[in-house]
C-alpha cells in the first residue's frame, strides 16, 4: 500500500515538473515575439557602476511602441517585483534590493526616454552570500533567466497610454 501512494507521489512530482519546464520555455517564446531582447547592462547603470563584484549580472530590454510610460514612478507603479528596499534612484533608474536564500539581489528598472521608440529595461544583478545558495541558484538561475524578460513584456503590455 504504501509502495503504491509513494509511486503516485513520485508520478505527480514528475508530471508537475515536466509541466513547469514546458510553462518556462513557453514564457521565454512569448517575450521573444515580443521583442525582448538580452542586451549588456547599460555602463551608467547602478549595477554597473556602483555594486563592485557580482556572481551573475544580466539585462533584457523591451521597445516602448505602442504604449509608454512617460514617468520613472508610473513603472515603479508596474514592477512586478521590488524586492525588501529601494536603494538608489534617478530620473530614468531605480534600483531594489531583495535577499533569499543565501542570496543578495538588485532589480533595475531604467526608462530609456532618449531613443525611439522608448525602452525599457531590466537589469539584474545577484551575490552568492552563503555556499549553500550556490546550488538554489543553479537550479532557479534558469527558470529567472525565461521569467524576467516575461515580465518586462507584461510590464511593457500594461504601459499607460
Amino acid at each position: 500500500m504504501i509502495g503504491t501512494v509513494l509511486k503516485a507521489v513520485v508520478v505527480i512530482a514528475i508530471v508537475v515538473v515536466i509541466t513547469a519546464v514546458i510553462g518556462t520555455f513557453i514564457m521565454a517564446g512569448v517575450a521573444g515575439t515580443h521583442d525582448v531582447v538580452p542586451i549588456p547592462v547599460p555602463s551608467y547603470s547602478y549595477i554597473a557602476t556602483q555594486l563592485g563584484p557580482v556572481d551573475y549580472v544580466d539585462c533584457n530590454r523591451v521597445p516602448l511602441e505602442f504604449t509608454t510610460y512617460i514617468k520613472l514612478d508610473t513603472v515603479i507603479e508596474h514592477a512586478f517585483h521590488k524586492g525588501e528596499r529601494e536603494v538608489y534612484r534617478n530620473e530614468r533608474e531605480v534600483v531594489y534590493e531583495g535577499h533569499a536564500l543565501g542570496l543578495q539581489y538588485f532589480l533595475s528598472y531604467i526608462l530609456d526616454r532618449s531613443t525611439n521608440p522608448a525602452t525599457l529595461s531590466l537589469a539584474t544583478a545577484v551575490r552568492i552570500n552563503e555556499k549553500n545558495a550556490h546550488y538554489y541558484w543553479k537550479v532557479i538561475r534558469p527558470v529567472y533567466r525565461r521569467f524576467a524578460p516575461f515580465m518586462l513584456d507584461r510590464m511593457a503590455q500594461s504601459a499607460p497610454d
